[in-house]
């Protein structure tokens, strides 16, 4: 196959495609990735051909969101804003980008990440190949069986709860989401396409192949499942992407003494260390565990503790594929990265984050069992330490995060993946339809 492969520069929208890429080449396939020139060096040990953006953002993060005019404090209105920008506005570059690189050369399809879903399936609509998504965050579904995107609402239960639902869905459209829509009928309209989409009225699916990262358990049941989304897995980055911290040996002396390890991030966007590191660190030192800190900054090793309480070992990026299945609970903001690495591992978690998808994945948390949302942005150190106390003496939570784990030992995401691509390809068309939530 002939993949052109494309990324939003975002750490955790690129480290999921990785060992997809991997598995593509191995397999002698031909994948050109076209994404950040930051994220070169990793496309480059894939196999894959990186391709530098030209018309598209070339900026790694979403610093430059937050230089905004009027940005929105955490909430759905930030959801909502940061969608419309990350996700909306940049399409043209994005579809600049992909066309001059299909015109070069072709492609059999065009793999994307779900935040380039609307720039793939323009691409499409004006005669470019069929494409497939890569799902890096929760489903973004509109029905009556789940709540706006960014609530974090659970799912309906009866007929009243999806009829409030749709009430919601409704209201938002009109008010909070209606710059979002209004923005993507623009869009559209420059690039000479309806303002409307059917398929867009989904959401940021493809009609196609929809490779959604995670497993079934841990997705709200749906009546009305597109037949295009297959659970994956988990899409680990491979071994050896982080190096191991010089401390790494205090962990397995820690475990063989009988301690618990709690391993506590925040991610690598929302990096203020007052938001969860700081109330957690606070929270459980002293309770006997040894607490494992991820600044999520590259060459930011220590906390602004004076002194870093000794019970408190902090790293920069850290091995989490090697770490979480020596820990004993994760403390995290909700990337979906880091729930997929501790679920994978049976490893229970406490969520605190209301950026971006956070809530979503908090809440799917909380729905599944495998955890506790704490429902706030920036937790008391009470907070923290009751919701650890939690899942620690709690058997509920580990047993059905072992639950799950047994699900993701049963999917190879990378080749689970390749295996789809390769169906849809050689197929012609869209994959066969399965039943809604079929797997």
């Amino acid at each position: 196959m002939r993949v052109l492969l494309a990324t939003t520069p975002l750490r955790g929208h690129v480290a999921p495609a990785l060992p997809v890429a991997g598995e593509l080449v191995a397999r002698g396939h031909d994948v050109r990735w076209l994404t950040s020139a930051r994220h070169a060096e990793a496309v480059g040990r894939t196999g894959a051909r990186h391709l530098p953006l030209r018309a598209a953002r070339d900026e790694d993060g979403t610093a430059w969101l937050e230089a905004l005019p009027g940005r929105r404090p955490p909430g759905a209105r930030r959801v909502a804003q940061d969608f419309e920008h990350l996700f909306v506005r940049t399409i043209p570059g994005w579809v600049a980008d992909l066309e001059a690189e299909l015109a070069g050369a072709a492609a059999d399809v065009v793999l994307v990440d779900v935040g380039l879903v609307e720039a793939a399936r323009a691409v499409h609509e004006r005669g470019g190949p069929r494409f497939a998504a890569l799902g890096v965050t929760p489903l973004l579904l509109r029905d009556d069986d789940t709540g706006p995107y960014g609530l974090g609402l659970p799912p309906a239960r009866g007929t009243l709860g999806r009829l409030r639902h749709r009430v919601l869905h409704e209201a938002l459209s009109r008010t909070l989401l209606r710059p979002v829509v209004r923005a993507l009928r623009e869009e559209r309209v420059g690039l000479g396409l309806p303002p409307d989409s059917a398929a867009s009225e989904v959401g940021p699916i493809s009609p196609f192949l929809h490779l959604q990262s995670g497993v079934s358990s841990l997705e709200y049941p749906r009546r009305a499942m597109p037949s295009s989304v297959r659970f994956v897995g988990h899409l680990a980055p491979p071994a050896g992407e982080v190096p191991l911290p010089p401390w790494w040996g205090d962990v397995a002396a820690a475990r063989a003494e009988g301690r618990r390890v709690v391993v506590v991030t925040q991610g690598t966007l929302a990096t203020d260390p007052e938001d969860l590191l700081l109330p957690a660190v606070r929270g459980l030192t002293g309770a006997g565990h040894l607490v494992v800190v991820t600044t999520g900054r590259r060459g930011v090793t220590t906390l602004p503790l004076d002194p870093v309480p000794a019970d408190v070992r902090v790293g920069d990026l850290l091995p989490f594929g090697e770490l979480l299945p020596l820990a004993d609970a994760l403390v995290t903001n909700g990337g979906f990265g880091a729930v997929h690495t501790a679920l994978a591992a049976g490893v229970p978690l406490v969520v605190a984050g209301r950026t971006e998808e956070k809530p979503e994945i908090a809440a799917r948390v909380a729905w599944s069992g495998v955890g506790v949302d704490l429902r706030v942005q920036r937790p008391t150190p009470g907070q923290v330490r009751r919701g650890v106390d939690a899942v620690l003496t709690e058997p509920r939570y580990r047993e059905r995060a072992r639950q799950l784990a047994a699900e993701y030992a049963d999917l190879d995401a990378p080749v689970r993946c390749a295996d789809l691509l390769e169906e849809l390809v050689g197929g012609g068309g869209p994959l066969p339809g399965r039943s809604p939530g079929a797997s």
